[in-house]
């Protein structure tokens, strides 16, 4: 190889190294991370509410039986975060207000 196809191929080379090894930081903060678990303070509306937390267990394995439209009213007001419906077990709130609005359409 030529000394300026060596230069650019260490050029590239040294760029897509940086590039995997130092991330962008545009997203470090956690509150715009769609993929954080909720946190106490964000999931109070539903914790409040008698038995809505029980419910939206149960439609997280496809069971809404038992969401009322006072608890979906309460799910559209969380956050874009994961909520820990079981142990190991985390559903996003984006699918949570897709299930509650295929539900109680408007």
């Amino acid at each position: 190889m030529k000394l300026k196809q060596t230069k650019v191929m260490l050029f590239l080379l040294t760029l897509v190294f940086a590039l995997i090894f130092r991330p962008s930081e545009a997203r470090l903060d956690p509150s715009l991370d769609p993929n954080h678990l909720c946190s106490d303070d964000e999931t109070t509306p539903v914790a409040n509410l008698p038995g809505c937390f029980y419910a939206v267990r149960l439609a997280a394995d496809q069971d809404i039986r038992w969401l009322s439209r006072d608890c979906c009213e309460a799910v559209k007001t969380l956050p874009d975060c994961l909520l820990l419906v079981f142990p190991y077990k985390a559903l996003n709130t984006i699918i949570l207000k897709r299930i509650c609005v295929t539900k109680f359409p408007g």
